[in-house]
């Protein structure tokens, strides 16, 4: 023990100073460290100084003033009153009292009383200052020395018990680390506002368009009705208008490297409450064409980039080509949300942080039209004060109608009453609204482990001071009070806490830095994930609280001991009979709590094998992706795009074991993108069916492996035409009971004929069915983000240096974002999905372990403490078959019940959750059947033993047992 308490103290040492140094400005929080420190060194010191005096520590102690078996100020009622000191027999001893001769002396010998430790520290805590001049009272002393043999004893009890001791500590070290951990991330990401001034006042508005409802409920405002909105609300101090993503940068003479990328107007770290650290906010000139080329740039691309310069302002970096000049540094504490954030949908991708901003030159009234170009843009706000954000939506559904009644009709799907909305989300809720059931729901699971392992300790503990009720007895005969019964009996408990608890503070600190990293695709703002105040604070709650749980209910047993029947061998059966039943239901509440877990476990796990099994409509396999970004003057002209991206395909194609090669205009898996309307020739505009547009190049479908159901491929012919491939879903519905083929529509003005379809695949989700598609060959209009696919016979890890060698030799100056399997893509897109299963089978498999233990100890424990009476019985006649059946109807009821109980909470958390669930419902008996089945095989192994060592006693030995 007091090498694992040396260890735990170097451990929080080194915490501690990591700690003052990340947070010098919370002081509280470095007080309340340093007092649980200070407190670890009272018990070490305790430690150290039974170390010191080995025959103290392992002798019995003698009744004395200061023993913990007898209150100090009250003789025992058994000891008779010492008379005057004998002067005959000077060695005789004193049955309470020892008297020692003193050589050379003509004084009476006196008591021996307990000695003051030599630690400096307990000698300051019980005597105070050496050079105080007044003496502490008797009482006071009395009550001093009456804490630190408690302790003593308490380290006793616990050193007779290594293994209940170090079970006890690590799993309470477990359960409030994990929890505490968990509750960072809960603080972190839903609790804590946002760095921002007035935060609670920004919100997000959303545009909602009735001919495009049915695919998204809200989308991104159009830039033009946002401009309006701007100028005729009343309900907002400012609006802005931004646009995220991801560009790369350059010093000119290296590859260029990929960040986060903000177009905002100007105004929008003055709605933010931020200013830069170095340098100036932008200009509202700056806002104007050919004024644009100025940049803020954060304090991390600073410092890696610049290496700090000081002389930063004024100095340039190339964004896609182009200088910009930088005219700002950002604090280093400022974060903002990345696209996949800040967006109407959750998306788990591969985005770098936002690093630069720039600002937003447009024409709102010139380039874009009046019902077009939704989802691209977000309007950020900011609310006056004393309006709420039903207020405001009203101010604004105004304007929206005002501007529907300025659309042209033939733009319009129906009557212009209605055709636009707003919606508005406080701009937190939008970042975190998505995460927070998972978050919560996780939080109660790690709650859940908690309590399990509160419980199995309880019972241990029950059963530990149902075994000492003689001791006690004994002890409250010799004059002991019912008060230093339970300070003493409390002190182990106390022990055991604050070693777990700071053990467990530690290792949440050690699992957040790791979290952080882990969890970065599904669940956002982990930035902002520390271990605080706030969170130091609940973990304090926690051992507390886990303290009174397995520690205080048990040893308020002491109350309820009567020493006369104790001493004279009655009061067990019944004591046992009560004690046995109240451990008996707390194994059900164990069953309870785990079978909830593991059948919640079991649909995510049921949920995330559908996901990751189901029919996808292509193969992932064997394919190596690049993301590659076409972005400055270079690439301007749509054919300068189209030569870099028929010079790399060529290269690539060209690499040993490489069998295709091709491109797509937006990364699978990644949600929605380019919605367009298919007119079908003959048709009105306002009958077209929506569709995601794809362009793509020759050999897509075949480097996916997606089938082709009618007609044929794009390939190098169609360079000529206008020509198209669309899915089977879009032919469905675009041309119900048709054949598609050599069938027109209309987009953009443009005539394009219909040459295949190909089967369904969910391109954008796996969580949704297949949408409508269309692909076009990427000739026709080639993307500024191309994401070239290749299928290899190679290791993928080999083949990742050629592809980006490849293409920078093709163009140095080219961004490429990341190279990386299409089945990472496929396991990223299921981020959330893998962390939630992940947590759960983790911990539903501790609980499961838990309950295990608790059902193994507690008919263990039943089985000693009945050994005469099965003594008794197989003496009578009975079997070993009946007296196994006996042990084993004693967990039979708690357990059943327990799981019964489990599996209704289950339903009722099921059918909370089957937003989240795919593939299976609450009643799924294909995850039901399997965990029961689990719990009982595991049920019969845990009660195998105890039961067979009950069939086994021997019925003369049980008899002779006291």
């Amino acid at each position: 023990m007091l090498l694992l308490f040396s260890l735990l103290l170097q451990l929080q040492l080194q915490l501690l100073l990591q700690l003052q140094l990340q947070l010098q400005s919370q002081l509280l929080l470095q007080l309340l460290l340093q007092l649980l420190l200070l407190l670890q060194l009272s018990v070490l010191a305790v430690i150290l100084s039974e170390a010191k005096d080995p025959e103290t520590f392992n002798s019995p102690k003698p009744i004395g003033p200061f023993s913990p078996y007898l209150p100090a100020a009250s003789p025992s009622p058994y000891q008779t009153q010492p008379k005057s000191p004998p002067t005959s027999h000077p060695q005789q001893n004193n049955p309470v009292h020892f008297r020692t001769p003193i050589p050379n002396s003509g004084q009476s010998p006196k008591p021996i009383t307990a000695k003051p430790p030599k630690n400096r520290l307990l000698q300051h805590l019980l005597h105070g200052h050496k050079n105080a001049k007044t003496k502490p009272s008797t009482q006071e002393v009395n009550r001093m020395h009456s804490i630190l043999p408690d302790i003593r004893y308490g380290l006793r009890q616990l050193r007779k018990s290594p293994s209940f001791t170090l079970t006890a500590i690590l799993t309470l070290a477990f359960g409030i680390g994990a929890t505490t951990a968990l509750f960072s991330v809960v603080d972190g990401v839903l609790l804590k506002p946002l760095a921002y001034r007035d935060s609670g006042r920004l919100v997000v508005i959303w545009e909602r368009v009735r001919y495009i409802e049915k695919l998204f409920p809200y989308v991104g405002a159009n830039p033009r009705h946002a401009d309006i909105w701007r100028k005729q609300s009343t309900a907002f101090t400012d609006l802005t208008l931004l646009q995220q993503g991801s560009t790369g940068i350059s010093l000119g003479a290296d590859h260029p490297r990929l960040v986060g990328k903000i177009t905002a107007l100007p105004n929008l770290l003055d709605i933010l409450g931020v200013q830069p650290t170095l340098g100036r906010n932008f200009l509202p000139e700056e806002a104007v064409k050919g004024h644009e080329h100025v940049a803020i740039i954060s304090y991390r691309l600073w410092q890696t980039l610049f290496n700090g310069d000081s002389a930063i302002i004024g100095r340039s970096v190339q964004i896609t080509g182009t200088p910009f000049q930088i005219v700002g540094v950002l604090p280093q504490s400022f974060y903002f949300p990345k696209a996949n954030e800040l967006s109407v949908s959750l998306l788990a991708s591969h985005l770098p942080d936002n690093e630069i901003i720039t600002p937003l030159a447009i024409d709102p009234t010139r380039s874009f039209g009046w019902n077009s170009d939704y989802g691209n843009y977000v309007v950020l706000g900011h609310l006056k004060p004393g309006i709420s954000i039903a207020q405001a939506t009203e101010n604004l559904n105004i304007v929206a109608d005002n501007i529907a009644h300025q659309i042209p009709p033939n733009q319009l799907d129906g009557p212009a009453k209605g055709a636009l909305a707003t919606y508005i989300q406080p701009m937190k809720e939008v970042i975190v609204g998505r995460t927070s059931t998972r978050l919560w729901l996780l939080m109660a699971a790690v709650l859940s482990v908690l309590l399990i392992a509160c419980i199995n300790l309880a019972n241990a503990q029950l059963a530990r001071f149902v075994s000492r009720d003689r001791e006690a007895a004994v002890r409250s005969a010799l004059g002991a009070s019912t008060a230093h019964l339970l300070q003493s009996a409390l002190a182990e408990v106390a022990i055991l806490s604050l070693i777990g608890g700071t053990l467990g503070v530690a290792l949440a600190i050690f699992a957040v830095h790791r979290f952080a990293g882990y969890a970065q695709l599904a669940i956002p703002r982990t930035g902002a994930i520390t271990v605080n105040f706030t969170v130091l604070s609940l973990s304090v709650l926690l051992t507390v609280g886990a303290s009174f749980i397995f520690g205080v209910l048990p040893a308020l047993r002491v109350l309820r001991v009567k020493p006369q029947q104790a001493l004279q061998g009655m009061g067990r059966t019944s004591g046992s009979r009560r004690s046995g039943m109240l451990r008996r239901w707390l194994v059900g509440a164990q069953v309870f709590a785990c079978t909830t877990l593991l059948l919640v476990a079991g649909l995510f796990a049921k949920s995330l094998i559908h996901l990751s099994s189901m029919d996808r409509g292509f193969s992932p396999g064997h394919i190596v992706a690049a993301d590659v970004f076409l972005q400055g003057n270079a690439f301007g002209e749509d054919k300068d795009r189209a030569t870099f991206d028929d010079g790399v395909l060529e290269k690539l194609r060209a690499l040993p074991g490489v069998q295709s090669a091709s491109l797509v205009s937006a990364m699978l898996l990644t949600g929605e993108s380019w919605i367009d309307g298919v007119v079908p020739i003959g048709h009105a505009a306002i009958q077209s069916q929506q569709a995601n547009y794809r362009w793509i190049g020759p050999d897509y479908f075949a480097t996916l492996q997606q089938r082709i159901i009618e007609g044929r491929a794009l390939d190098e012919h169609d360079r000529t035409q206008k020509n198209a491939v669309i899915s089977e879903a879009t032919a469905k519905a675009v041309w119900p009971n048709q054949s598609p083929i050599n069938r027109q529509f209309q987009r953009n003005g443009n005539t394009l004929t219909v040459v295949g379809v190909v089967a369904d695949a969910r391109n954008n989700s796996l969580r949704a069915a297949p949408v409508n598609m269309v692909y076009l060959p990427y000739w026709d209009n080639p993307p500024y983000a191309t994401y070239f696919l290749i299928r290899s016979t190679q290791d993928p890890a080999l083949l990742t240096q050629s592809i980006r060698d490849t293409i920078w030799s093709y163009n140095p100056n080219v961004t490429i974002a990341r190279v990386h399997t299409l089945d990472s893509q496929l396991s990223d897109s299921l981020a959330p999905e893998h962390l939630e299963t992940g947590i759960f089978a983790a911990f539903g498999a501790a609980a499961l372990l838990l309950a295990l233990l608790g059902i193994y100890g507690t008919l263990s424990y039943s089985v000693e403490a009945r050994t005469q009476e099965v003594g008794i019985r197989m003496a009578l006649g009975a079997t070993r078959q009946s007296v196994y059946r006996l042990m084993l109807s004693t967990i039979v009821a708690p357990v059943s019940l327990g799981l019964a109980l489990g599996y209704i909470a289950s339903l009722t958390i099921g059918k909370s959750l089957s937003a989240l669930l795919y593939g299976t419902s609450p009643t799924d008996l294909s995850v039901i059947l399997p965990v029961l089945c689990i719990f009982a095989l595991a049920a019969v192994a845990a009660t195998s033993l105890p039961c067979r060592r009950a069939a086994m006693i021997e019925p003369i030995k049980a008899l002779r047992t006291e």
